[in-house]
């Protein structure tokens, strides 16, 4: 094997990792904010029937938060990381839409919460592409 084939080799692994690490961080966040919900909210549901709601949530919700964070991590080359979360985050609050319809306020805010928390978390490149012009 040539040293470019492992280099490329490399940057496949690398970039696999990054979004396997995001597809985990986002199911992680996701399972705690909705493990927050259940013991807070005030619904006559159990604990397993709310968490249910938040396992389906994930379809809703996640599926479009973790399509959007994936494709703007594997974009991400031309900005500053500040600025680029600050971009991500304000794009997954509006996946939380479905959550509007909710009779209690704590749906909502928790969602909001493990979506800004995750767009904080998000593996992006440390350092851009044009940092250095």
């Amino acid at each position: 094997m040539s040293i470019d084939e492992a280099a490329a080799r490399s940057g496949v692994q690398s970039e696999l990792r990054r979004k396997v690490r995001c597809v985990l961080t986002y199911v992680l966040l996701h399972g705690a904010a909705w493990l927050a919900i259940s013991q807070t909210v005030w619904w006559d549901d159990s604990f397993l029937e709310i968490m249910e709601l938040g396992a389906a949530m994930l379809v809703f919700i996640g599926g479009p938060s973790l399509l959007i964070a994936l494709v703007a991590v594997s974009e991400h080359r031309r900005m500053d990381v500040v600025q680029f979360r600050i971009l991500l985050g304000m794009s997954l609050i509006l996946c939380v839409w479905p959550l509007l319809g909710s009779s209690a306020s704590e749906p909502l805010l928790f969602q909001v919460m493990a979506q800004i928390a995750f767009a904080a978390l998000v593996p992006t490149p440390l350092v851009p592409a044009n940092w250095a012009k």
